[in-house]
């Protein structure tokens, strides 16, 4: 059974390894939907050394098991608003399918119940790269609520803007 605890700096290789080989799928998923090179290693490296030192309601929680980290979860507390989210999470491709990012969920749920939170989100993708975490929310309780999230590759100004109609320049 891994051990949960809260992160450490000397975890920052195996988290980072951890992350960038968990979110390969999805991101290989998001630039075939895009159709473009989206360079996701390095905004992922920087949110994720982001989230090691970052401070208030912020915790980044890891599962260690025989000395290595192989799952992780952050998660946010706003005890003004009784809210909290769960943020990144990832288990190591081969301990996927185990259990373990069910064990990380309720282990953030049940400390942010024991810090007043009263209501939870969890944002994941729709795609079939993401279908593991969409099961893990759904097996701990959570209910998907549908959302639109668009993405666009901007090619130089007005690109978005296809409409060129009257008085449009």
């Amino acid at each position: 059974m891994p051990v949960l605890r809260p992160y450490d700096d000397g975890d920052w290789e195996a988290v980072l390894d951890l992350c960038l080989r968990a979110f390969a799928p999805a991101c290989a998923s998001l630039e075939r939907s895009a159709g473009t090179d989206l360079d996701w290693r390095t905004p992922i490296k920087r949110y994720l050394r982001s989230l090691t030192r970052s401070g208030g309601g912020e915790r980044l929680v890891v599962a260690e098991l025989r000395g290595s980290v192989v799952g992780l979860v952050h998660y946010h507390v706003d005890c003004e608003t009784r809210s909290g989210s769960i943020g990144v999470s990832a288990v190591r491709p081969d301990r996927q399918g185990r259990g373990l990012g069910s064990l990380l969920y309720r282990h953030a749920l049940d400390a942010m119940w024991a810090q007043g939170v009263r209501h939870v989100t969890a944002d994941t993708g729709a795609d079939a790269s993401h279908a593991a975490a969409r099961r893990a929310y759904e097996k701990i309780g959570f209910v998907a609520v549908p959302t639109v999230h668009y993405f666009m590759k901007l090619r130089g100004p007005s690109a978005g803007d296809r409409r060129r109609g009257p008085g449009r320049k």
